[in-house]
């Protein structure tokens, strides 16, 4: 078991977790982390702030949010990572170097920004970029390419804009504006979409600035009858899940070998370590799926019968490319490894003409812990569906013993039923999942709702059972006297708050009174003691300018979906049962 004293604390500032593109480097951050353990990931997720582009009710609800960055400063980390592009209320850098100095000496690293005097890290934009428009221009032939771009107070957007020029004009095509339309980097692109393909008609294929703003694109061209990939190629950047879950599947730009969170969870482990770093670029390449199919490696006849270590590997690592960005226990299942032994065995039969049948039902096994241990977590089904697809059809072509290809096509049936069989019982799982929790929330929001009953009761009954909220692990934090703002800026919450209960495996246990009082500066410490958990994310409890405390809750699929949400509502029923 890990020293408590030596264990170090990471605070991760962010605009919106259940942004897909946030979610994605927050999962990095933690993937990077040394499975040796002794660092602790607290995610504070505030939301983007851009006025004129919400009502002023929703950018009052978000700004609420944002009162939680205060505990990356009142808690005192050992270390900050900032994620600057999701900061939408700061368009300039005077405003964001403040932000950060706010924060004092504490070690940081600020992610997709770019500040004077401050450890950055960004994509290389251009490398990616330009692999996909080479791609386009010499292996298609295509002329007319158009970019759907994102606003000019980004800095990723405006770059991605620069390098797109660079790209076009470096293979001899002008560029011209009607070739680009710029957009607000949502998934609310259509209007924008809509005036690119009138603006070109004959457009071949189109970038777009990151992958959120390629389904508006979507959209259009569905409503259109035109598919991506068929009609116009289209490709996003950020490589991010949601890329793979479109229809059909977004290429993507993204980052070749080490990911964003990766490259600065190292940075600031060696600043908190008291190293010198630099501001450091990860390089992007393009991931192809079926909206711009594109493949960096193709299958010779002549690597299958070589069987090959470092090519078998390479396979691996093209097809699930999250496995290598992932923290991986010691303990658990070497996927990369039992990888090599069922396909090196398969290429050897191929090779010798020649499979034993305790081979076969030995592979059989091995494809079934493959799955069992969770593979699909590191790849795309499609992906993974087309690299099998393509490793079987290059056997076929010269394989000349009938009894061998019998053999060999029956394992890659039983690989590919296996990666639709993952993608079912998850897909029934989440499903399931969703009906369970909207019932449990309304259960827990009418405990609430007993005005008739003594407050206190009802109060002690509402905290007793927050595990209805779908909550596994985490506490509840309450302030003595709610917090009501004059305005949105960041605030300080007071040095002591009220711990009121801890949620342990869905149990809740309420804390004796005279046990709840705590020093603000400890909540994290406290939180991960209490928890034993590595990571956790704290939301703001609320309602209009009123703060009533923190809810803390373990970093999973619940906190990223529906954290807010849940807090929010805790937030409603405290406005209730206190103040009414």
């Amino acid at each position: 078991m890990q020293d408590a004293n030596n264990v170090k604390t990471i605070a991760v500032i962010a605009g919106n977790i259940s942004n897909e593109f946030c979610r994605d480097l927050v999962e990095g951050i933690r993937n990077a982390i040394p499975p040796t353990g002794g660092i602790n990931i607290a995610v504070l997720p505030g939301e983007v702030l851009i006025r004129g582009k919400r009502t002023e009710n929703n950018w009052q609800y978000d700004a609420m949010f944002n009162g939680i960055y205060s505990l990356g400063y009142q808690c005192k980390p050992d270390g900050l990572i900032v994620f600057g592009g999701s900061m939408g209320w700061i368009v300039e850098e005077k405003d964001f170097k403040e932000f950060l100095d706010s924060f004092g000496d504490i070690p940081k690293v600020v992610l997709t920004s770019t500040i004077e005097d401050q450890i950055t890290v960004n994509y290389d934009n251009e490398s990616g970029i330009k692999e996909a428009i080479d791609y386009l221009v010499n292996a298609n032939g295509f002329t007319k390419i158009c970019m759907l771009g994102g606003v000019e107070t980004n800095p990723d957007a405006v770059k991605r804009k620069e390098v797109f020029i660079k790209c076009l004009e470096e293979n001899g095509l002008p560029f011209r504006e009607e070739f680009y339309e710029p957009t607000n980097m949502s998934t609310h692109t259509e209007e924008q979409a809509e005036k690119l393909l009138n603006n070109n008609p004959r457009v071949e294929a189109v970038f777009c600035v990151n992958d959120t703003s390629a389904v508006g694109l979507y959209n259009v061209m569905k409503s259109r009858e035109l598919i991506p990939g068929e009609d116009i190629m289209v490709f996003g950047f950020d490589n991010t899940r949601m890329s793979s879950e479109m229809v059909p599947s977004l290429s993507s730009v993204g980052a070749d070998d080490v990911t964003l969170g990766k490259k600065a969870v190292q940075l600031l482990i060696d600043m908190m370590n008291g190293k010198e770093v630099e501001s450091a670029l990860v390089k992007t390449r393009l991931y192809g799926r079926r909206s711009l199919p594109y493949e960096m490696y193709q299958y010779t006849n002549r690597e299958l019968l070589e069987v090959n270590e470092t090519f078998i590997y390479r396979m691996f690592d093209d097809c699930f490319y999250r496995y290598k960005a992932a923290s991986i226990k010691s303990s658990a299942v070497n996927l990369r490894r039992l990888y090599f032994e069922f396909i090196s065995k398969i290429l050897q039969a191929y090779k010798n003409r020649y499979m034993p049948y305790e081979d076969y039902e030995e592979i059989q096994r091995m494809i079934d812990v493959f799955f069992a241990n969770g593979a699909m977590e590191y790849t795309d089904a499609e992906k993974l569906i087309d690299c099998t697809n393509r490793l079987q059809n290059a056997i076929n072509v010269i394989q000349k013993s009938p009894a061998v290809i019998s053999m060999i096509n029956s394992l890659f049936i039983r690989m590919r039923d296996e990666c639709i069989r993952q993608i079912c019982r998850t897909n029934t799982t989440q499903r399931n999942s969703s009906f369970s929790n909207i019932k449990r929330m309304r259960e827990h929001l009418v405990i609430g709702m007993d005005y008739a009953g003594d407050r206190e009761k009802v109060l002690t009954a509402y905290i007793k059972n927050l595990s209805l909220e779908g909550i596994e692990n985490g506490s509840l934090f309450m302030f003595e006297k709610p917090i009501e703002r004059e305005d949105y800026e960041i605030v300080t919450y007071p040095e002591e708050l009220f711990l009121k209960c801890i949620i342990k495996d869905g149990d809740v246990y309420l804390t004796p009174p005279d046990r709840q009082r705590k020093k603000t500066k400890d909540l994290l410490r406290l939180s991960f003691d209490q928890s034993r958990l590595e990571s956790i994310a704290v939301f703001p409890v609320f309602y209009e300018r009123i703060t009533y405390g923190l809810l803390l809750c373990e970093l999973n699929d619940k906190a990223y979906n529906m954290g807010g949400l849940i807090a929010s509502s805790i937030g409603i029923n405290m406005r209730l049962l206190l103040e009414t």
